[in-house]
């Protein structure tokens, strides 16, 4: 207690490295050269500081002090004010935690890449419909060429013929006619029912 009574008296009752007034309750004597640095203790090697300065600079290098002295000291606020206590400085992630952390960044990734993949293949299956669509309004033209009448059976049976690898499915339609509503509801075409059995007649929308 006398060493640091004494210490504290020659720095003019302040802390070494901020300059506050610093009451003895507060104090604490720091080695300049940390003595994990090869630092003595002779009373050249020790100032007193606040002890949450002392707490804060560990075993760090006089260099080291400074800068971070530079970093956060205004030189007029009290060091309470510029170093936490202890029960407030934040503590490194244990463990678990850095493994939950990591697996909730792994968790939001997937997710991201789902929804990416969700975006490009709706993409893509936007781009496939459209020569469906194409396909479609061919087969209908050909059929109305021919005189032939272009019901949803005949359509389906001259898009095959034009394109034999055509399957309404790999457009995520169960059905034909599915695949004709929804040409219908994107204004590619026009369906009436047919006047003596269940089939559409399809026409192309002009355009």
């Amino acid at each position: 207690m006398k060493k640091i009574n004494a210490l504290l008296f020659n720095q003019g009752g302040k802390c070494f490295y901020c300059n506050a007034v610093l009451d003895i309750s507060e104090a604490s004597i720091d080695h300049v050269i940390p003595r994990a640095k090869g630092g003595t203790d002779d009373v050249y090697n020790l100032v007193v500081c606040c002890k949450y300065a002392n707490h804060a600079f560990a075993d760090y290098s006089p260099k080291h002090k400074m800068t971070v002295i530079k970093q956060l000291c205004c030189f007029s606020s009290g060091c309470q004010k510029i170093f936490p206590r202890e029960e407030e400085i934040i503590k490194p992630p244990t463990e678990n935690a850095q493994v939950a952390e990591l697996e909730k960044q792994v968790q939001s990734t997937k997710t991201q890449l789902a929804e990416l993949e969700t975006k490009m293949q709706s993409s893509k299956t936007q781009s496939d419909i459209s020569l469906a669509y194409r396909l479609l309004c061919q087969a209908v033209k050909s059929l109305e060429d021919s005189g032939e009448e272009a019901t949803n059976s005949t359509v389906k049976k001259k898009m095959l013929a034009l394109n034999p690898l055509f399957n309404e499915t790999d457009y995520g339609f169960k059905q034909f006619n599915k695949f004709l509503l929804q040409a219908l509801h994107e204004e590619i075409v026009t369906l009436r029912h047919h006047k003596t059995n269940g089939n559409y007649i399809v026409s192309c929308v002009k355009g």
